[in-house]
C-alpha cells in the first residue's frame, strides 16, 4: 500500500469501534516502511514477560468516537526524531475494561500504535474497570469524559475533538450547541452527517455561547450562505457570523431589507465571470471587529445600501470611523 493510502485510511476512520490489530496492518501494510523507516531506528526488545501489568496489543480495541485522527506521518516521524520506541518516555498506556471484558485504549492509543509498528507485541498497561451494570452507551461516556479532561488543556487537540468528546459524554452546552449546528444544517467531525462542513468552528462557537448573534439569524444566514454557494462543501464561519450580525442590525433599521431580496443580491453578487467565493467577503475583516466589519462590507458591497439607510446602519456597527474607512478601502 502508498503511505498516502495508508495514512489517508487511517486519518479518516468511521468514528465506531476499531481493533488496534486490525489499524496496525494498515500501518504496516505501507510500502518501503521497513527500508524507510524501521531499518533506520533502534528496534526495541519486547517487555520483560515478568511485568505483571503487561498487555497484549492483539486485546485491544479503541473507540474513535472521542479519540484524535490517526496522523500517521507524524507518528513516523517520531520515531525518527526519537531514534526509536523508547519505553521509558512511553511509560503505560490506559486501558478500561467494558463489563464484557472488552479492553479499550482510552489515553495512548498513539503510543500503542507506535509500540506495534515497531513489533512489539505488548505494552504496559494501567487498568479502569467499569461497574458491571454500566451499559456500553454509558462506558463510551465515561471513557470520553477521562479522554477529554487528562487531553482537553493540550493545545495539541483541536477545538473540534474536543467537542467531540464532549457530545460523547453528553456534557449539556455542548449538545445544546449540536442541537444548533442542525438546525444550521452544519457538520462538525460528523456529529451531523450530510450536511455541509462548518469552517471556523471556534468563531462561531464564541458568537453562540455569549450570544452575540440572534441564533434566528445565524440560521437564517447559514441558509442563504448554502443557497449562494451550494457546490461549496464548507460554510465560512466568519461569513456566517458575519451576515448574521447584519442581519441582526436590519431588524433594528427603519428600512430594513427582507431576506428574499438579500438573497437575491447576495446572487447577483457572486455570479460574475469568475463567481465570487465566500472569502471575497472575509479577506477584508478586521481583527478587532471581525463580525461588524463583514456585515458593513455586505451592506456597502453586497446590498448596496442608499445613504439614507447606511445612515441608520452604521451606527449600530459601534465601529470608528478609521474602521469604517480600512472596510470602505477596497
Amino acid at each position: 500500500m502508498q503511505f498516502n493510502e495508508a495514512a489517508g485510511r487511517l486519518a479518516s476512520l468511521q468514528y465506531t469501534v476499531h481493533d488496534l490489530q486490525k489499524l496496525l496492518e494498515i500501518g504496516k501494510s505501507v510500502d518501503n516502511l521497513k527500508k524507510t523507516t524501521l531499518d533506520k531506528i533502534r528496534l526495541p526488545k519486547q517487555y520483560e514477560s515478568s511485568n505483571s501489568n503487561l498487555i497484549k496489543l492483539e486485546e485491544l480495541k479503541v473507540d474513535i468516537a472521542y479519540q484524535r485522527k490517526m496522523r500517521l506521518k507524524k507518528l513516523i516521524d517520531r520515531l525518527k526524531k526519537e531514534g526509536g520506541f523508547n519505553k521509558e518516555t512511553a511509560g503505560h498506556i490506559d486501558v478500561a475494561v467494558r463489563p464484557d471484558g472488552t479492553k479499550f485504549i482510552w489515553d495512548g492509543f498513539r503510543r500503542a500504535f507506535m509500540a506495534g509498528l515497531v513489533g512489539l507485541e505488548q505494552i504496559p498497561a494501567s487498568f479502569y474497570y467499569h461497574p458491571a451494570n454500566r451499559t456500553i452507551k454509558q462506558c463510551r461516556e465515561y471513557e470520553a469524559k477521562m479522554f477529554k479532561t487528562r487531553n482537553g488543556e493540550k493545545e495539541t487537540m483541536k477545538a473540534e475533538e474536543i467537542f467531540r468528546s464532549e457530545i460523547m459524554y453528553r456534557d449539556r452546552a455542548a449538545l445544546n450547541f449540536l442541537d444548533f449546528l442542525v438546525e444550521c444544517k452544519l457538520d462538525v467531525e460528523e456529529l451531523n452527517p450530510g450536511n455541509k462542513t462548518l469552517g471556523g468552528f471556534v468563531q462561531l462557537q464564541n458568537v453562540w455561547k455569549n450570544n452575540h448573534i440572534s441564533q434566528d439569524n445565524l440560521i437564517a444566514a447559514s441558509d442563504i450562505i448554502q443557497s449562494t454557494w451550494p457546490s461549496d462543501p464548507t460554510v465560512s464561519g466568519y461569513l456566517l457570523c458575519g451576515l448574521g450580525k447584519f442581519l441582526d442590525i436590519n431588524d433594528e433599521i427603519d428600512y430594513s431589507i427582507d431576506l428574499e431580496t438579500i438573497q437575491e443580491c447576495f446572487h447577483e453578487y457572486v455570479n460574475v465571470n469568475p463567481p465570487k467565493k465566500q472569502d471575497s467577503l472575509t479577506g477584508r475583516r478586521l481583527n478587532k471587529s471581525p463580525n461588524t466589519s463583514i456585515a458593513y462590507y455586505i451592506a456597502l458591497y453586497v446590498i448596496g445600501m442608499d445613504e439614507e439607510t447606511l445612515g441608520q446602519f452604521v451606527p449600530l456597527l459601534g465601529m470608528d470611523n478609521d474602521e469604517l474607512e480600512m472596510v470602505e478601502e477596497v
